[in-house]
């Protein structure tokens, strides 16, 4: 059976370019006893991906360079023999960038299990496939066990969270407020920050490529800040210390500022504050709390249906869109959850 692929086919420096992608057709084999066919039908660039672009990683193995490559995907099985799966069961892999794969049938934990283990999703309720790549993905659960399981959220304390229109930023921000608390946000533009204050109902949200974050923070909080959970750089995360309250947290989900040069922390010229405020630093693995998934799944899809909780996605179309998509989250074209559709 023909297919197709995409691959690194050279390690970028700086942002990644188009023409370090290749699209390319593959046979793929006759399926074996105990092996699964399946049809992706969608699947998600996140930033982390920039990361495995290159020739070390810190966290994962790097991407491999002229083959098959990894990310989040929802897809259909198509051919099975395998008697645990059946044609038409709905599966979750890490085998994105592609079209079709072949799986022999391995349990499936993000990050963690081969590429191509899968697990079954059932479409309970009003859920379509793609929302266990956005509504239920990686990075909604990154938020949501960072805050529901990670810190302590208190009705009426402040909140600081970065990078408020991503996906992880916008689904933090909306459960911090379901919870009670005063949300404080960050964005890249003024159609962001609008985005943030009209339809997610944050409290504050600024423009950091227009305003000092500093004075900003400054101004939105001035009742100090009691949990920030981080998404975008170490210059954000600095200028939250100095407005710390004592034995407060911060939550480092990520730092997407870093990800397209080098992956360095600068030296943090404020560390004091910590040191003086007696701060808690936790950057933590959503797959922690895996434990508690099935609960997760319930909370945000009950709260989504009953319209407290809303889901932004940036949808491109067929697999030779997966580069730029992914481009988008570096160049500040990218709006919520990244998707890219390879199938109906």
């Amino acid at each position: 059976m023909k297919s197709r692929r995409i691959e690194l086919v050279a390690r970028p420096d700086g942002i990644p370019e188009l023409e370090q992608f290749r699209l390319v057709d593959v046979d793929l084999p006759e399926l074996e006893d105990g092996q699964i066919l399946v049809k992706n039908l969608a699947m998600s660039v996140d930033p982390y991906m920039r990361r495995s672009m290159d020739a070390v990683a810190t966290d994962m193995e790097p991407w491999p360079i002229k083959a098959a490559l990894d990310g989040p995907a929802i897809g259909r099985v198509v051919e099975s023999k395998n008697p645990q799966y059946s044609v038409d069961d709905l599966v979750e892999s890490m085998s994105g960038w592609q079209e079709h794969f072949v799986s022999d049938g391995d349990e499936f934990i993000a990050y963690i299990s081969s590429n191509t283990a899968i697990v079954k999703r059932e479409l309970a309720g009003s859920l379509k496939p793609k929302d266990y790549l956005s509504l239920l993905g990686v990075a909604s659960q990154t938020a949501y066990f960072g805050l529901m399981c990670g810190a302590d959220m208190l009705a009426g304390e402040t909140v600081v969270i970065s990078s408020g229109a991503g996906t992880v930023g916008s689904i933090g921000c909306q459960i911090a407020k379901i919870n009670g608390m005063r949300v404080i946000s960050s964005a890249g533009s003024r159609e962001k920050v609008a985005w943030l204050l009209n339809d997610i109902g944050v409290d504050e949200a600024f423009n950091y490529k227009e305003r000092a974050i500093g004075d900003a923070l400054e101004q939105a909080c001035p009742n100090g800040i009691d949990l920030v959970l981080e998404n975008a750089s170490p210059e954000h995360f600095s200028a939250c210390l100095p407005l710390m309250n004592e034995m407060k947290t911060l939550l480092i989900a990520g730092m997407v500022g870093i990800y397209s040069s080098g992956g360095k922390v600068k030296n943090i010229d404020n560390f004091e504050y910590v040191l003086d405020s007696f701060l808690r630093i936790k950057s933590y693995p959503f797959m922690e709390f895996l434990d508690s998934y099935d609960k997760f799944v319930a909370d945000m899809t009950n709260w989504h249906d009953e319209g407290k909780l809303v889901v932004k996605e940036t949808m491109f179309d067929g697999l030779q869109a997966a580069p730029e998509a992914l481009r988008s989250l570096f160049d500040g074209n990218s709006f919520g959850k990244v998707l890219v559709k390879l199938a109906d």
